[in-house]
């Protein structure tokens, strides 16, 4: 077959035997990759530019196909989707789910809107326990799973819908699934960014952020980094969101590689502290709701077990517990991932976890999968794999709080597991 390049491309990513056209709205970014300026785009360019902009870590602590990323990279330089996309749902299709399943087992589950989106989209939670309707779920642990804080992490939606499914489906027949839920307050947030995500899948496959327009920022700029995003309000964690020495408005300081001011940058933090509505909706849950014990999150990709601090390479003051439960999920996972603080990786500041830490809270991130979207093939393994460490984090920390006292919303209580 002949080559297939659009009229208008002024560069061109190889396919197999064919030469594709990059979109011409790319053409810019094509030419930050074109290092030998040939208007062809090598593999090789366009892993060298992933690398240094951050979007393949680094590839001696994450597990990485390197291939799968780039060729996902190329569907976004030709404005096309990836061949995967069939096989993630879309977010009608995730609520419509959760909405069946609080219908299917209602003593159970309910279908619960955290608060909407900047484009009016419902935050959909799964609120799981015995007497759920009852309104009496609050003297029992709560624990909180979310997916889906960057949109193109895909896969980090699954886990969570997996396994709200497996969670209600075996409320009838399972005696374990019964316990945690007579035991504990889950809820499973499977989408936390459900504009950034359709527009992932429809749009832009590479795209991180929210979608709020930053009229704020003094620029057509669109989006927030949430997972840069999170603040209590509390002056004595003020330098988890904005590090000493990071000024607002600034881009020259800005804290590590992966934390920007800069309103056109995938990782920005956003005009200030918990500015977004999605993460302002995640936070009144979770810090707000007053008996959350713990929190785990997932994104994408990288195959690692994550625990605080992100902001600072200073160890966790209940680092032996962390690492007892972290090294215990990856048993179930067969010891295919790593375990390893936040920092480690990489420094950030903003992070989910480090705030729920500051408050008391066990909070872990597991970045799963070894690309952005893997394929079908990889995903339902994905899911059962990862859900089985869910179960095992769910599981120690009801453990650890087996009578708990029921608190004043938001109020710190010490480190969880200590």
């Amino acid at each position: 077959m002949g080559p297939d390049v659009t009229s208008s491309s002024l560069f061109k990513v190889q396919e197999g035997q064919r030469m594709l056209g990059v979109h011409p709205v790319r053409n810019q970014e094509a030419a930050e990759i074109d290092a030998n300026r040939d208007q062809v785009l090598q593999d090789s360019e366009i892993r060298d530019f992933l690398i240094q902009r951050g979007d393949i870590p680094d590839l001696d602590k994450a597990d990485v196909d390197v291939g799968q990323v780039v060729s996902d990279f190329k569907a976004h330089l030709r404005k096309e989707q990836p061949a995967a996309l069939s096989a993630y749902h879309s977010y009608e299709e995730v609520a419509t789910e959760l909405e069946g399943l609080a219908a299917r087992f209602p003593d159970v589950a309910e279908r619960v809107s955290l608060g909407r989106s900047p484009e009016g989209r419902e935050i959909w939670a799964l609120h799981l326990s015995t007497g759920v309707r009852g309104g009496d779920t609050l003297s029992k642990p709560g624990v909180v799973i979310t997916g889906a804080h960057h949109a193109r992490e895909w896969a980090s939606m699954e886990v969570p819908l997996y396994l709200a499914h497996q969670m209600a489906e075996g409320s009838t027949s399972d005696p374990e699934m019964r316990r945690r839920l007579e035991q504990g307050d889950l809820w499973i947030v499977p989408c936390a960014n459900p504009d950034g995500y359709e527009h992932s899948r429809l749009e832009d496959n590479w795209w991180r952020k929210n979608r709020r327009p930053l009229p704020e920022t003094g620029t057509s700029a669109i989006g927030v980094d949430l997972n840069r995003n999170y603040d209590d309000g509390k002056p004595e964690h003020a330098t988890l969101y904005r590090p000493v020495g990071d000024l607002p408005g600034r881009t020259d300081d800005d804290f590590g590689r992966a934390t920007s001011d800069n309103p056109r940058a995938d990782t920005y933090r956003g005009p200030s502290g918990a500015s977004e509505p999605e993460v302002q909706a995640l936070i009144q849950l979770e810090l707000g709701r007053g008996n959350i014990r713990g929190v785990l999150d997932h994104h994408g990709y990288g195959q690692m077990v994550l625990y605080p601090w992100g902001v600072t390479n200073k160890p966790v003051e209940n680092l032996a517990e962390y690492r007892r439960v972290g090294e215990k999920m990856n048993k179930v996972l067969n010891n295919s991932f790593r375990v390893m603080q936040s920092s480690s990786l990489y420094a950030t500041s903003g992070g989910s976890h480090d705030i729920h830490h500051a408050n008391g809270i066990f909070s872990m991130t597991l970045e799963i999968g070894r690309s952005f979207q893997p394929d079908r093939t990889q995903l339902e393994q994905i899911r059962k794999s990862v859900a089985a460490a869910n179960l095992v984090f769910i599981d120690e920390v009801l453990a650890s709080h087996s009578n708990p006292t029921p608190t004043t919303p938001g109020a710190e209580e010490g480190y969880l597991l200590a």
